[in-house]
């Protein structure tokens, strides 16, 4: 063990400061006692603790678990939890002991480090990244051996400065859960925008007065129909073109080439019901389609761009037939009744709700990329507690 700095940090192996797995002591306890037993379910990701503790008989749980104490870390050894963090401090165990899963290590701190500063190092990315090149056992059941952890080096301030960073770094990350939460929030609020934007529009009292007419007289359907161009083999699908299906971009074999401008209208009720993907989008140019979506061109008198948004506001559950297999045959299709407001209206709708939907799809952007961002702020945390030493 070298000094690094006049600060007192050190460089160590894991292993020298603490004891891996430890050997569980002779318990004279009843085998009625009420004990904490912690499944590996019962560990937050991320370092974010035990949150769903068991209490047990001793005598269930004294034997093939693995035994830990009050203030010890518990470290998922195996693949995926480990790279998911499922780490976390021992506490608020009945009498000061606890069992859990056997795909835990455990580490218990010596006089040299505390808890909290094993739990850190552990979560860092770049220790879950190194531990996973070690990995033994079957894909799927791979452990990280004990000996790759005891091996590893950490940075190792004195004890006092140890409490100090663990203390800011506690602060520093429940600011970075209180920002995430809230656009968490905010995200979900801007996503269900959309639809109550077309509620809106759909429900209106004006759209009370506007006719109805059935889908079928408004439209031009080409299901099955196969546009003649220079390709011959529709089976290779020559041309590098689009191709969507039942529930969005697919790959089918029995498909049928267009060209020009299209709405598209999935017949997989199960997608539809769900809104897995859009219910309806406009396709342009060159693309192809398998027999299992509806291919439509509007008549004069209706807009495509009016029909998507109609669809896109639209509960189809009562055209959707079929238990096994549910879909939206062409016969319903044709008979959902459409909305029609006056061609002016009409534009000045559309025109309205483009602009309303695209800044709604702008704002879930910019807040995606925010909660990206926070995302990223543990592991910066991380990496400036670990470095502080470094000049």
């Amino acid at each position: 063990m070298k000094s690094k700095v006049k600060s007192g940090w050190r460089t160590v192996k894991l292993g020298e400061v603490c004891e891996l797995n430890p050997r569980r002591p002779k318990l004279d306890r009843a085998t009625s006692a009420p004990t904490t037993f912690v499944q590996m379910s019962a560990v937050a990701e991320n370092g974010g603790g035990i949150v769903r503790p068991e209490t047990r008989p001793f005598g269930q749980v004294a034997k093939g678990y693995t035994f830990f104490a009050e203030g010890d870390v518990i470290f998922a050894k195996i693949t995926p939890c480990m790279q998911n963090g499922k780490h976390a401090i021992a506490g608020n165990l009945l009498d000061g002991i606890g069992f859990g899963s056997t795909e835990f290590h455990v580490f218990r701190p010596g006089g040299e480090i505390i808890s909290e500063w094993i739990l850190n190092f552990l979560l860092q990315p770049k220790i879950s990244a190194e531990a996973s090149r070690h990995f033994t056992g079957a894909v799927g059941q791979q452990r990280v051996p004990e000996n790759v952890l005891a091996n590893m080096e950490i940075e190792l301030p004195p004890v006092r400065e140890q409490r100090r960073i663990a203390g800011r770094l506690r602060e520093q990350m429940a600011a970075v859960e209180r920002a995430r939460a809230a656009v968490e929030q905010q995200l979900d609020a801007a996503q269900k925008l959309p639809a109550a934007l077309l509620r809106a529009v759909f429900t209106s009292p004006a759209a009370q007065r506007w006719p109805r007419k059935p889908f079928g007289d408004l439209v031009e359907n080409f299901d099955g129909v196969r546009i003649p161009l220079k390709h011959t083999d529709r089976n290779k699908r020559a041309g590098k073109y689009p191709y969507y299906g039942a529930s969005g971009i697919i790959d089918q074999i029995d498909s049928f080439l267009f060209d020009g401008e299209f709405l598209l209208i999935g017949e997989d009720g199960a997608n539809l019901l769900s809104r897995s993907t859009p219910i309806a989008f406009r396709a342009k140019g060159k693309f192809w389609v398998n027999n299992h979506a509806h291919v439509v061109q509007p008549k004069s008198g209706i807009r495509i761009e009016w029909l998507e948004h109609f669809f896109a506001a639209t509960d189809l559950q009562p055209f959707v037939t079929g238990s096994a297999q549910p879909k939206l045959s062409q016969g319903s299709l044709n008979g959902i009744p459409v909305s029609v407001p006056p061609p002016d209206e009409q534009n000045n709708l559309v025109a309205r709700l483009d602009a309303e939907l695209t800044a709604a799809r702008a704002l879930v952007e910019t807040l995606e990329t925010r909660l990206a961002e926070i995302e990223l702020l543990p592991a910066a945390l991380l990496r400036s507690a670990f470095g502080e030493n470094k000049k």
